[in-house]
This record gives structure tokens, C-alpha cells and sequence, in this order.
């Protein structure tokens, strides 16, 4: 069955539904940030060679930005200014089918997809992952969830909506539930999001005729500290600045359940508010788990150090997919756009590689450092050594997203090294 809006955008006429050819044929599934770059890095190499072709697949025709994607959720940029159309990054040797994958069928070699099976010799599995629950009862029905634009844009709209109900309510209790916004999960994209609804919800406030001192941003983290994994350094600047925008920061606390009232946290305690979101983790798509292929923790891809999959050769993964660990420090890496770009490049030189004989690379994670926006000024960053905060990592973070944007535009035709 063809799903609306279906379509088969044909660089080569050659590659169709259901291949038939013995040539080389590589199938990429997904085009976020390891997808896409796997695709536009093989471009050159797929030049030197008649007999393989490339096919990328993703439901949507365009790249999403997901690193941006917390400035949607909090109404400071537009959803469509975080897509990036394929067709004008792709590589002419490149396939692409807008198209949903459904199923993975290792043993035929094949990719099931709502528009047809596709065969390959060779895949490239870089389907992003989605929002972690941890089966916390109530949550998916009542929490929202900011990983795609879709939904950093649903955030929005019932923030405008929750804003808006509580002009026309008459109760005070209710009207600061709803004027209370609630995030769950401290790490960047928590932080980021509770930053800037504390920025922006006074405007909206005022624009409804709500007082804005009855706003109010609530950031709950189970861990000790906000942004796990980061410096302590970096930790309290980043709690300064929160502080400053008069966010309630509430670690070591641990949500069990979720009502229409509010979230639950161990202890009894039950957290009131209009809007709650979750930015808790995310895991692998179930799709993974119902292909047989190796799992692991929150149902990512087991891999080599070569970034195949374990037991198949033949395919490789990147990105949120992939459960790769450091092998410096024995570490899970975390599902980082950094993460997946590094691992997109190791992919592309590997692939080739295996195709013709040659020895393979192990991957090695390169900690480019990190940065995260706290609102529409600051921000806080690590690298090189240093621990910044205020407007300077704020505008590193600016330059980070406009190199980003950049990069992809200049990899279209870019070979495999």
C-alpha cells in the first residue's frame, strides 16, 4: 500500500522498487544526522562505480535539525525553519524514497517499506530513536514530547492553549496549574526547553491578560544534578543561570506516574501543572527489536567496533540506533547529534571498505566538547578544557547550528576518505 504523500525521488533511474540487479546495492534507512551524511559521503565513491547504487529512505522529504528543535517547543523559531530539503543535499548518484520503513528482514536481505520492498547487499540502519517512557504509568498519555518538530510544535500549542485557560478561569488553584509548566528529564534538552518557557511564558502571559507573576517552570531531574555527565563546573553555572530565570529545579526526584493534575514523584508528592513535557531519554524504535537483530540497552543495535551489527556483517548502524560504547572509558556513548556525525564518518569509510576487501577502521569518539543553550542569552559550554558560561557559549551554540547548516550544504557530492 502507497501512504499519502508516498514518493520515489529518482536520481538514477536504475535503483526501483524491488531491485532486481547483482551489483552492489546499498540501502540507507533514515535520513537524520548519520543517515544523511552517510549518503552525501558516499557520493563520490558511488561515482567510481557503475554497478552500485545507493537508495536513502525516510518518511519525510526533508532533514530535521533536532539539535533546534527546543527553540519550536518554546515558540522562538518556526518548525519549518528546522527542515532541510533532501533533494538539495543529496548526491546525484543518490536515491532517495520518501517513504515509511516498517519492517528490517535480515534474513532476505530486504527492507520492508509502505511503498515496497527493497533489496540490499549492504544496509545502513540510522533510524533516530523515540521518546522513553521507562513504562511510567500515565506518562504517555499525559506528557508531550519534543524530539520531532511535530511534536516541539504541539509543546507550543498547548502551552498558547494552557495560557489561554487560564484567562477564562476563575479559580485561583486552577489557574496556576495551568499557569505552571512542568519538564521532565535535566539533561540539554530539558534544560534548554525549561529555559526558555521561563523566558517567553510572562510575554504570553501578558498577551492573555494573565498576570505574569503567576507564571512558573518546574525542571525535574531523577539524578543528583541537572546535566548528567557534565563538569560540576559547568553543572552550577548552568544552575545559576536557571536560578536567575526563576526555574524550580528539583533533582533527585523521581517521577512514578502521571495524572491530569500532575506528575507523581516517589515520596507521594504530585507536581501540578498545565503542560507537562518529557525530555527523559529517548531509546531505540521498535522496529529494531522486531527484526531479530541484536539489541541492548533501551532497545539500541548491538555493534562491533566497526560499527557493524553483531552477527551481520553486511549491516551497519549510527546514530540514536546504535549502542556504541567508548573504548577509552568502557562508557554507553549518549544518542548526540556529535555522536552520530562522527559515527556517520566511520560509516563511510567502512562501507566501501568492506565492498572492496580492504581493511576496515574502528571507531573512536573524538569529545568535540559541549554546549547548551539556558535560555535566549546564555548558555554554557565545555571545551578545550574550559568551562564557559553566559552570552559567549550562548553565541558559540548560535555558531555551531549556523556551521552545521553550512556542512551540509557543502558535503552534497563529498567522497568517502
Amino acid at each position: 500500500m502507497r501512504l499519502p504523500g508516498d514518493r520515489l525521488c529518482q536520481h538514477r533511474r536504475e535503483t526501483q522498487v524491488n531491485q532486481v540487479d547483482t551489483g552492489t546495492r546499498i540501502v540507507v534507512a533514515g535520513a537524520g544526522y548519520s543517515g544523511l551524511h552517510v549518503a552525501q559521503r558516499l557520493g563520490r565513491w558511488l561515482s567510481r562505480r557503475s554497478n552500485a547504487r545507493l537508495t536513502l529512505i525516510d518518511q519525510h522529504h526533508y532533514h530535521e535539525l533536532v539539535t533546534e528543535l527546543p527553540r519550536v517547543a518554546t515558540g522562538t523559531r518556526e518548525e519549518e525553519a528546522t527542515h532541510i530539503g533532501l533533494e538539495a543535499v543529496l548526491p546525484d548518484q543518490v536515491n532517495f524514497m520518501q517513504t515509511a520503513v516498517t519492517e528490517i528482514r535480515p534474513a532476505e536481505r530486504l527492507v520492508e517499506t509502505a511503498s515496497g520492498d527493497v533489496k540490499y547487499s549492504h544496509l545502513v540502519l540510522a533510524l533516530g530513536s523515540t521518546p522513553n517512557d521507562f513504562q511510567i504509568p500515565g506518562l504517555s498519555e499525559r506528557a508531550l514530547y519534543p524530539y520531532t518538530s511535530d511534536g516541539a510544535r504541539g509543546v507550543w500549542e498547548a502551552v498558547n492553549l494552557s495560557v489561554r485557560r487560564a484567562a477564562e478561569a476563575s479559580d485561583p488553584d486552577e489557574r496556576q496549574r495551568l499557569m505552571t509548566l512542568v519538564v521532565g528529564g535535566g539533561g540539554p534538552t530539558g534544560v534548554e526547553i525549561a529555559a526558555g518557557f521561563a523566558e517567553e511564558l510572562p510575554e504570553l502571559a501578558s498577551r492573555y491578560g494573565v498576570p505574569p507573576d503567576l507564571c512558573r517552570t518546574v525542571l525535574i531531574e531523577a539524578g543528583d544534578s541537572i546535566l548528567p555527565g557534565a563538569s560540576p563546573a559547568l553543572v552550577q553555572r548552568a544552575s545559576e543561570i536557571l536560578q536567575e530565570l526563576h526555574v524550580a529545579v528539583r533533582t533527585g526526584a523521581v517521577i512514578i506516574g502521571a495524572t491530569k493534575e500532575g506528575l507523581r514523584v516517589r515520596g507521594g508528592e504530585l507536581v501540578r501543572g498545565g503542560v507537562f513535557v518529557w525530555a527523559g531519554g529517548v531509546k531505540g524504535p521498535q522496529i529494531l527489536a522486531r527484526s531479530g537483530l541484536p539489541t541492548g540497552t533501551n532497545g539500541r543495535l548491538e555493534v562491533d567496533r566497526y560499527l557493524r551489527v553483531l552477527d551481520h556483517l553486511e549491516i551497519f548502524a549510527a546514530g540514536d540506533a546504535a549502542l556504541v560504547i567508548d573504548p577509552d572509558t568502557g562508557r554507553v556513548l549518549a544518542p548526540l547529534a556529535q555522536t552520530a556525525l562522527e559515527e556517520a564518518a566511520n560509516v563511510a569509510h567502512n562501507l566501501p571498505a568492506a565492498v572492496e576487501g580492504k581493511p576496515l577502521r574502528p571507531f573512536r569518539f573524538h569529545d568535540k566538547g559541549f554546549v547548551v543553550s539556558v535560555g535566549s542569552r546564555k548558555g554554557v559550554a565545555a571545551v578545550a578544557g574550559l568551562t564557559i558560561g553566559g552570552r559567549l557559549a550562548h553565541a558559540l551554540k548560535d555558531a555551531i547550528e549556523w556551521e552545521y547548516r553550512q556542512s551540509v550544504k557543502h558535503l552534497r557530492g563529498w567522497g568517502a576518505a
